[in-house]
This record gives C-alpha cells, structure tokens and sequence, in this order.
C-alpha cells in the first residue's frame, strides 16, 4: 500500500475513524497532537504503522527534536599577477619588499606569455581576500516510530518488499523474515585478495590429492577380491600412480600451508596448474578402475535369461571362474 488510493475509499474512511478513535484512547497529548496537525499523507502512514502493529496505539512513539545550527564558512580567492603588479599594490618600502620576499617563497613562477624573457614580469599566486560567512538558526523535526512484530502474514510480505526496495544500495542490507516479522541484517561478503585466492586453489588441490591416495589402494584391493580380468595394465598404472600421488600429497599439502605474506599469486596459480594436469591422469585411471569394479558388483544374468536378450554372459568383465 504505497498511496490511499490503494485501499478502497470506504474502507480507508473507516480505518481512518477507527484510528482516530485509538488515537483519543490513548491519553498520549504528544500522539493526539502529531494525528491533529499531521498532513494527509503523513497521516496515511500513521494508519499503515497502526495497522502493522495490530492496532495498538501504545506501540506508535512520537519523537519531537529541536536543533540548533551554526554553519561558518571561508573562501580563500587567490590571483596570478606579476611582481611588477605586486610592487605597484604594496609599494618599495622595506617592510614591502620584505612582505613581497615572503609571498614569493617557494614559487617558481610563471613567465609572462608576452614577455616571457623579463624576470620582473613573471606572474606568481598570490592571495587576494579571505571571505567568512556564519549562519546560525534553528530547526525542528518530528518522527513516528512502531515497535512491535508484526502477525500478519500479508503485512510481513509488504514489509519485506519494501524493505527490500529501499535498501538494495546499501552494503549490508536488511532483510525481513517472513515466518518470525523479524528484520535481520545481512553482513556484506569481505572480497578476497589475490594471495587469498591462489593459496584457496592450492588448499582445493590437496584436498584432491589426499582423495587420490586414499582411492587408489582400493581399487587395487577391489581388482583382486572381484578378480576383475585384463585388468594387469591398469594395476601397474595404478601402482605407480600411488608412489607419485603421495609425494604429490605432500607438495600439495606443504604449499597450502604457506604463509599468506609469502604468497606470489602468479607462483602459485603456475604451481596449482601444472600440479592439475598430473592430477588429471590420475583421475582418469581411477575413474575406470572405479567402472570396473562397479560393472563386476553389478549381479550376472543368468544363462537362460542372456539367450533370450540376446548377450552373452561371458562377454562381461568378471572374477575369473575357478
């Protein structure tokens, strides 16, 4: 409900009296005062704030505040002239040039665009006038705040909307949760350096390399309890990879390790690269070992049931038949 003209007239006229009614309830001089001389639209969100708070008044606050202001202001005006200018203003009394040696202390001077070979026409900054202007006044405001949880499930909804209309510029934006009313604050995410990042990679690699090690010895133990056949080649792949992956591990795990003040980005995302590609071989081999096995965990079919398929059971990798 954005304007009045979002609820039916009837139905707003009727608020409007039940709202006023609450409002002489109250004996609050303060909420009696702000409902009289508040505006048209001013009071149409005092009925939103009393509908969200399930019409009592006694959570609606009035808040008066008075503050007095002094605003000083100075604005310095500076002006480029020549030291010719400047011995015509201040004259060539001693005090003078004294006065003018001052001004010209470390300035370099422009040279005149006329006569840019005469000294005494180079042109300096020099201050002109200071101006100051003070105002001082007072002002007056006046808030209406609601306390309270709001119940209905339809006003926690456009609340939320709201909400969420309002803040989306902020950092940490507020965001209302619709089963509780309760507004909760969402934290901003801290953005991660460049150091941060690639010892994150590096961390993620070991991470893989630790599931490597631990993957390989099982497949090894799997090949020979299922006595999977034409397996040798991968066996020998394996055993190999597992000597290698677990030096590997222990790079990996030693570099992720590495203090972040002795962190070279471009080192470590090149380390992290190349670490990958070996861990690529290793993964594929492991990925078809773990087909092999688990094609061999999978029940035969039997003999009868296969010629009627149409397959030949032996065709299947299996434990050789003994």
């Amino acid at each position: 409900m954005a304007s009045p003209s979002c609820m039916e007239k009837g139905e707003r006229k009727r608020q409007y009296a039940a709202l006023g009614r609450a409002v002489h309830k109250s004996c609050s001089p303060q909420l009696l005062a702000k409902y009289q001389l508040c505006s048209d639209s001013e009071r149409w969100s005092m009925l939103k704030q009393w509908l969200l708070s399930d019409g009592k008044v006694d959570d609606i606050t009035v808040e008066e505040r008075y503050t007095r202001w002094t605003e000083q202001l100075r604005s310095d005006r500076y002006v480029t002239v020549t030291k010719l200018q400047l011995y015509k203003t201040y004259g060539k009394s001693s005090a003078a040039k004294k006065f003018i040696e001052e001004i010209l202390k470390g300035q370099v001077g422009v040279p005149h665009p006329r006569c840019p070979n005469l000294e005494e026409a180079k042109m300096y900054k020099v201050l002109k006038e200071v101006a100051e202007n003070t105002t001082s006044g007072m002002r007056g405001d006046s808030s209406l705040m609601v306390g309270g949880r709001v119940r209905s499930a339809s006003m926690k909804e456009m609340i939320a909307k709201q909400l969420n209309i309002g803040l989306q510029s902020l950092e940490a934006q507020g965001l209302m949760d619709l089963k509780t009313g309760r507004i909760q604050s969402k934290k901003p995410k801290k953005e991660k350096s460049p150091a941060q990042l690639a010892l994150t990679e590096a961390k993620n690699l070991a991470s893989k390399w630790k599931k490597i090690v631990k993957d390989i010895p099982q497949c090894l133990e799997d090949f020979k309890t299922y006595g999977i056949r034409n397996s040798s080649e991968l066996e020998r792949a394996l055993s190999t990879h597992l000597a290698t992956s677990e030096k590997l591990r222990d790079d990996a795990v030693t570099k992720s390790n590495t203090p972040l003040s002795d962190v070279d980005p471009e080192d470590m995302y090149s380390w992290v690269e190349d670490k990958k590609s070996q861990l690529a071989v290793v993964e594929q081999d492991v990925r078809d070992a773990k087909r092999r096995v688990s094609a061999c965990k999978k029940p035969k079919k039997s003999k009868a049931k296969a010629e009627h398929d149409g397959s030949d059971p032996s065709s299947s990798d299996g434990p050789d038949e003994k």
